[in-house]
């Protein structure tokens, strides 16, 4: 395991993490998912409880999304018998509507829906610890709930008014979100505890393996013998480099780049997947090749004239969401500006870049340069450094035939006021199919 100093690992600081949370917290619940990190954060903490003989039992709360993989259902299921003794699951197949960006019509989808019951992707598992839109006892829920107002209700109709930590297996090393996530100076956190973070009133949200690197999941597995999802062998097999194996929704930016693995590994629910949600299997197919270089400009546009092109191809609402998005940022980069490094900054400079400094800005440990766009620039593609720091209208135009519409893509996230929108679009459009568009 990677070693910090002479005398801590990541693994005995994740233990050391385990032990604070247990001294400080009235109720403690884990989220999982079935990946490798959330795997390995219920192996560690399994073994911390049984080491400790401590008796209150874990909370496990899953927020099924339908579309498992088969290996991802038997790792979930036989880590969860082998120590039900220890532990209180909510395996929660609800009607939750969850995001997608596979297609323009779709902005969101909703897993488990009864009016979808004929077309879901799997049969509903029938083990005691599920938790349906039959036999809930959720005060709070409602049907088409937000994936994410179900995650803050759930913690408080979990924590039962006691202070609570929601534990969640992800690392900063996975991605620049997650990073930013995990160390936001302006959440407030417990004890000087910077990996944790006040998500409601009473809970608070634990990354006990924030400072993990892949290298340390795999290596835990093995020296630990820890049981863990197969599908990763299968990865594996097929060539799928380890830092990009994902196990999520797979209509999520996210994982969206790895959909056509379903229709290798999982064949017999390929086509239920693709019927699910349309553009599934387009995004399958292209998803790979739709990265930001590959995109070229049709003849006789620029991409500040492509971007109007497009938003004008679009429904109306949609549409609507892109432009106020597009403004939020031109407004921001106008007035606020981001902090950037000097080798882009200089880059900018050579390159005729309309910018102005305003002051320094903290990232991280490091203060940056904080650079206002003055002109915003058709593209940035003669950077020679990444230049996905730096909004332009080409990254306007890539966010759009993305299908991102929350505009993460461009390092924004959405608002509550979008949420409610992109529920009202896909009600909606959600009886508009292919057949009618033309080509």
């Amino acid at each position: 395991m990677r070693v910090y100093n002479k005398n801590k690992n990541v693994y005995d600081a994740g233990n050391e993490r385990l032990k604070f949370i247990f001294e400080n917290f009235e109720r403690i619940y884990l989220s999982f998912s079935g990946g490798k990190d959330s795997g390995v954060m219920l192996n560690l903490t399994i073994d911390y409880m049984r080491k400790n003989n401590i008796k209150n039992k874990l909370g496990i709360m899953i927020l099924d999304n339908e579309a498992n993989y088969d290996y991802s259902l038997e790792f979930m299921h036989r880590i969860i018998k082998q120590n039900l003794d220890i532990l209180d699951v909510y395996w929660c197949c609800l009607p939750i509507t969850l995001p997608c960006t596979v297609s323009s019509y779709a902005v969101e989808w909703q897993c488990w829906g009864e009016r979808d019951k004929d077309r879901w992707i799997r049969p509903m598992s029938k083990e005691p610890y599920i938790v349906n839109f039959q036999n809930h006892k959720f005060d709070f829920f409602h049907e088409d709930m937000l994936y994410q107002e179900f995650w803050d209700k759930f913690g408080d109709w979990y924590g039962q008014g006691k202070r609570t930590a929601c534990m969640i297996g992800i690392r900063t090393a996975e991605s620049l979100n997650r990073f930013r996530a995990i160390m936001n100076q302006d959440k407030e956190i417990l004890h000087g505890q910077m990996w944790t973070k006040k998500n409601t009133e009473i809970v608070y949200n634990c990354y006990p393996i924030y400072d993990w690197r892949t290298e340390d999941i795999w290596r835990a597995n093995s020296r630990f013998e820890w049981d863990y999802n197969k599908l990763y062998d299968i990865f594996y097999k097929a060539g799928v480099p380890i830092k990009k194996m994902r196990v999520a929704s797979p209509f999520m930016s996210e994982s969206k780049s790895s959909l056509g693995m379903y229709r290798v590994i999982d064949p017999h629910i390929w086509a239920k997947l693709c019927a699910r949600v349309q553009g599934a299997n387009f995004t399958a197919t292209y998803g790979k090749q739709l990265s930001y270089r590959s995109f070229k400009l049709p003849e006789g546009h620029t991409w500040k004239s492509f971007v109007k092109f497009l938003l004008a191809t679009l429904p109306k609402e949609v549409s609507i969401n892109f432009k106020m998005r597009f403004v939020q940022s031109i407004k921001y980069w106008a007035r606020v500006g981001r902090g950037l490094p000097k080798n882009l900054i200089k880059e900018l400079k050579e390159n005729n870049i309309e910018f102005k400094l305003n002051g320094k800005t903290a990232h991280g440990s490091k203060l940056l340069d904080r650079v206002r766009i003055v002109k915003y620039p058709d593209h940035l593609d003669m950077l020679k450094c990444n230049n996905s720091q730096v909004a332009s209208w080409k990254r306007f135009a890539v966010t759009i035939l993305k299908n991102d519409h929350t505009c993460k893509y461009m390092g924004l996230s959405p608002t509550k006021e979008q949420a409610l929108r992109q529920r009202q679009i896909m009600e909606k459009y959600k009886t508009i199919g292919i057949k009618g568009k033309k080509k």
